[in-house]
């Protein structure tokens, strides 16, 4: 009599349920990276488009972020000028307001506050980029930025690619000299898909959110790179606003 070689019912159970283990232990870890490399992708696409618009703005109308003009609320009447509305309105592709919408969907967003622009708490100072320069007293102290859903100062636009792009709408006189108080208000985000989740801020999974260097520099994980990202609006440029947002755009 020939005998039959296989495997049994528990042996093939106990092997199934195996690889149910092994399944249920990965695949989130896999989503997430995906949805990480995702967000990076789209982050960095519609920096440098928002970037490309404010280039173009340049060249037509001979205006930047440094000219920038107080902006109305939804449903107010625009004023004339270079606002930040007409700059979306005629350089980017379906510039959409969503405002009201984003606010209704985007629930669990919350209130949201981290250091994004540094100042130097001299009044003679002289700022280079990020260095206080120029005094012995020139201390850098880092100025705390809120975003808040329910503020009526906030306008939110869509583009046609799904990103979308928040400001304050009395945000004016974007430069890249005068770090003060008001040119707080030059701070935007990029949701890199509108409403839909998880709508939160990326931060630094490891490091600090203040210029830390060495072990102390801010690093990204593939899975902690999340759907909102800080800018900070002036003359010419939009850049990152946050030591999370520039981890995520340089980072490999």
């Amino acid at each position: 009599m020939m005998r039959k070689n296989g495997f049994t019912l528990a042996e093939v159970l106990i092997t199934l349920g195996i690889i149910g283990v092994v399944a249920a232990m990965t695949i989130p870890t896999l989503i997430s990276n995906t949805n990480g490399a995702q967000f990076k992708t789209a982050y960095k696409k519609v920096l440098s488009t928002m970037n490309q618009a404010v280039l173009m703005n340049i060249a037509l109308e001979n205006t930047d972020l440094s000219t920038l003009k107080k902006d109305a609320a939804t449903g107010q009447t625009v004023p004339d000028g270079a606002t930040m509305t007409k700059l979306l309105n005629d350089r980017m592709q379906s510039a959409t307001d969503i405002t009201t919408n984003y606010f209704k969907e985007a629930t669990d967003i919350g209130s949201i506050e981290y250091t994004a622009i540094v100042t130097c708490n001299d009044s003679n100072k002289n700022l280079e980029g990020s260095v206080c320069k120029g005094s012995s007293n020139a201390t850098e102290t880092g100025a705390a930025t809120k975003f808040t859903p329910t503020n009526t100062n906030v306008k939110i636009f869509s583009f046609a690619d799904g990103t979308s792009f928040a400001y304050n709408i009395d945000a004016e006189n974007c430069t890249d000299s005068t770090k003060g108080s008001e040119n707080n208000k030059c701070i935007g985000f990029i949701d890199v898909n509108g409403a839909t989740g998880p709508n939160r801020v990326v931060t630094c999974d490891t490091g600090t959110e203040e210029g830390g260097t060495g072990d102390k520099a801010c690093t990204v994980d593939s899975s902690g790179v999340t759907d909102i990202y800080p800018v900070y609006l002036h003359g010419q440029t939009v850049e990152p606003a946050s030591d999370a947002a520039r981890a995520v755009l340089f980072g490999k």
